[in-house]
């Protein structure tokens, strides 16, 4: 190899860089509470302090050539030192081995005094919210405690963040526990999972956690509500978990076609999608107000966000790993923020070491190190406006599609599921991932100003992207190799494949390593000719790097083709003239929902099980369907409307049909107090009830039961209650039976629409048969009056 006559001249001049000790410091301290906390063998423990050491003594001696001999022994002294405080740290706040994590209190149930600490989330069957525990209550005998406890509530209850309450529950302690459920929350720092029965919470006090927290609630509250007018579900439940961090707008269904396609880390709040927020921040302000500017405008966002979602502690690790990168790039342009990210990460460990369990940091770490390790070149330019507008949208694509593919092996060790089809998934989904995220807040704040533009535009803001992403996690899901179980995939494959990424994201950064081992830089080189070369000089153009364009370009335009023919597809599909009667899979239970051809929609009960009647709905109602013109809830029973809540959380419901005896019921009273808080119009139902839907030809649905009196004996029983409706359809005629006993459909049968001013009899062309086909209904007599 022969040098250039400058050589000299580029050694003087080009100094080893600063950070290094920091970069040391930072990944021993990291390292040594890793080895705590996962408890790892000696051998391992003596590998990582020899490495550790090896690699501080080869800087060492670098930093020994242009420093003084004094940071050259802080560098061999305080890496091993840091190693050893991050093991001390990661013991010394290990889950005691007494307290709660560890207690017996067998099957007594306690009485639970403290604060809500997270904003509780929806799930079928119930509600489930973070505890702030501040005191128990055990056979009278009151023990102050301050701990967190993940409650499991079996009704849906109107709890807030801050909200003070007391909670009668079972408590199951996570010390020792093999169950894997029990040793997440252990990971959480939670202390105990508590069960408790209907009736069992009382509200002390609102709004216990200050202002500050009631208006970022508040807040989260009217943009989710504002992004549920603007959107029809799922793509309002994805808006919200992206923009507020809400974790229940989903099915269960659609977050496994998530999961399989590996889409799903691109729906929650994380490090790596609040670095790409304040990045795009960065871009956009840089080319309009420079970079400083721009940096402080990121900044101020990133903290206001932190504010806005709320004191979950994974999104306020987001927010100031954020933080963090923006002032690494205020303070140097074009700076690498390598050194300050690992310097974060490692004091937030030293604060708190169990956070290196925790997955949500686990991925803010990984997403943050691949946008700063993997895009050097770009993230310099991108960030500081360098590529104009048009580059910047570019470069956020490719900055958005790194962060997703640096997260996925830590997906693959948590979860034990890799997909085949999840690199394609992502190259298809995260270019877009910018439009969801900044279309979504689009969405909700003009919802917040104007519901009616919200609406009207949402569909080109918001709607276009999120569409597209569930339609490549649904198609994608169906693919063989989505989803499949990966096992034996251990921290040892995981190291090796993050290994092997850095190995290759070394070249980008070839000149700060020629400048760290003094070797010179290819343009003082004098370069061999090759081939290549030659082919390159006769050509006139660098072939491979058009080709490289070229490519890139018609890949973009194949995406977008594929993305607008699906969606347009998907939009337009026109609506037959027939009406359409779809009886959903919701468990045992009954739901119905019925469709008239100018999209009238009428669901007829709603079973126990929220996310299996939300992904019949999704499956069933048109893609931007937000609206259900009735609801009918037949009687007051769990397998009939306990999954109330989420049509009314999740769709505008025109009015609800109910039984005249709804009250008589505790169930059937917190179903109206549901009804109530939304402002849900209520009908009561009565022999001669008619509800017609306009149309050519019109569906009337006709009420057939209760009657106006019924005896005590029999309004005792829900069931006897129950209202019987028959839809018609032209010609056609679908009888809804209820849960009416073999008595009533005597009744009926007896005397069809008694009270009613119209003619009308059982004959119907499909009968839904009362009691799931149970043996206490559908007598022969019934039957032979209806000949379904």
């Amino acid at each position: 190899m022969r040098l250039s006559e400058h050589l000299p001249e580029w050694t003087q001049r080009h100094h080893p860089p600063f950070y290094p000790p920091l970069l040391h410091w930072s990944l021993a301290l990291l390292s040594g509470a890793a080895l705590s906390l996962t408890h790892a063998d000696y051998w391992i423990t003596a590998l990582v302090v020899a490495g550790s050491t090896l690699f501080a003594a080869s800087s060492a001696a670098q930093v020994g050539k242009f420093w003084r001999p004094r940071l050259q022994f802080a560098l061999l002294l305080c890496t091993p030192l840091l190693l050893g405080i991050g093991f001390w740290r990661g013991e010394a706040t290990q889950l005691p081995p007494h307290g709660l994590a560890a207690a017996d209190f067998g099957a007594q149930p306690l009485v639970v005094t403290g604060v809500v600490a997270d904003d509780p989330q929806f799930r079928s069957g119930g509600l489930r919210f973070l505890l702030r525990a501040e005191s128990l209550s055990l056979a009278g005998e009151q023990r102050l405690v301050d701990e967190q406890i993940q409650v499991h509530l079996t009704e849906v209850t109107a709890l807030r963040l801050g909200d003070r309450i007391t909670v009668e529950a079972a408590l199951t302690p996570v010390g020792g526990s093999e169950e894997e459920y029990l040793r997440w929350l252990a990971e959480q720092r939670i202390a105990a999972s508590a069960l408790a029965e209907p009736g069992a919470v009382t509200i002390l006090e609102r709004d216990a956690l200050g202002w500050r927290d009631s208006w970022a609630a508040s807040a989260r509250a009217a943009l989710n509500e504002s992004l549920r007018d603007a959107l029809p579900p799922p793509q309002s439940g994805i808006a919200q978990g992206m923009l507020t961090g809400r974790r229940d707008g989903l099915d269960a269904a659609l977050r496994a076609d998530l999961n399989d396609t590996s889409l799903s880390h691109l729906i929650v709040i994380s490090g790596s999608n609040l670095t790409l927020l304040t990045s795009l921040i960065l871009a956009a302000f840089s080319w309009l107000t420079g970079r400083r500017a721009a940096c402080l405008i990121a900044i101020a966002a990133a903290l206001a966000y932190g504010a806005l979602v709320g004191p979950d502690p994974p999104v306020q690790r987001a927010m100031w790993m954020a933080v963090v990168f923006c002032l690494a790039h205020f303070f140097q342009r074009g700076a690498s923020a390598l050194p300050a990210v690992l310097a974060t990460a490692a004091l937030m460990t030293a604060l708190e070491p169990p956070i290196l369990l925790d997955l949500s940091f686990q991925l803010t770490l990984a997403g943050t190190l691949g946008i700063v390790i993997l895009t050097p070149n770009v993230a310099r330019t991108f960030l500081n406006g360098e590529r104009g507008l048009l580059g910047a949208l570019r470069d956020a694509a490719l900055v958005t599609l790194i962060a997703t593919l640096a997260t996925m092996p830590l997906i693959v060790l948590h979860f034990g599921r890799a997909s085949l089809i999840g690199v394609p998934a992502n190259l298809l989904v995260a270019p877009l991932f910018s439009w969801m995220l900044l279309g979504s807040a689009a969405t909700a704040l003009l919802g917040l100003i104007w519901d009616s533009a919200a609406s009207a535009l949402g569909w080109l803001l918001a709607w276009l992207p999120l569409r597209w992403l569930t339609l490549v996690a649904e198609e994608g899901a169906q693919l063989p190799g989505a989803g499949d179980s990966v096992r034996g995939f251990t921290h040892a494959h995981l190291l090796i494949v993050y290994a092997a990424i850095l190995a290759a994201a070394l070249r980008p950064h070839s000149e700060r390593l020629r400048r760290w081992y003094r070797i010179p830089p290819k343009h003082l080189q004098v370069p061999r000719e090759t081939w290549l070369t030659r082919l390159r000089s006769r050509a006139g153009f660098d072939f491979l790097t058009d080709m490289r364009v070229y490519t890139a370009q018609a890949a973009a335009c194949g995406i977008t083709a594929a993305a607008a023919a699906a969606l347009w597809l998907s939009a337009c599909a026109a609506p037959d003239d027939r009406l359409h009667a779809h009886f959903l899979d919701v468990g045992q239970g009954d739901a119905a929902l019925l469709i008239t051809p100018q999209q009238h929609t009428i669901l007829i009960d709603t079973g126990d099980q929220a996310d299996q009647l939300r992904a019949a709905l999704r499956q069933h109602l048109p893609d931007t369907a937000r609206r259900l013109d009735l609801v009918v809830i037949t009687h007051p029973q769990s397998d009939h409307g306990e999954a109330l809540w989420a049509v009314l959380e999740h769709y505008d419901v025109g009015q609800a049909l109910v039984s005249p005896y709804l009250e008589d019921t505790a169930f059937g009273r917190r179903l109206r107090a549901l009804l109530d808080s939304r402002r849900i119009p209520i009908l009561r139902s009565s022999p001669g009830l008619q509800l017609q839907f306009p149309g050519d030809p019109p569906l009337t649905l006709d009420v057939l039961w209760p009657p106006p009196e019924l005896a005590e004996e029999v309004r005792a029983d829900p069931n006897a209650a129950s209202i019987v409706v028959r839809a018609r359809f032209g010609a056609a005629a679908l009888l809804f039976s209820g849960d009416i006993n073999a008595a009533q459909e005597l009744a009926l049968v007896r005397s069809p629409c008694a009270d009613a001013d119209f003619p009308c009899d059982l004959r119907a062309d499909v009968l839904k048969v009362a009691h799931q086909g149970s043996r206490f209904s559908s007598g022969s007599l019934f039957l032979d009056a209806v000949d379904p």
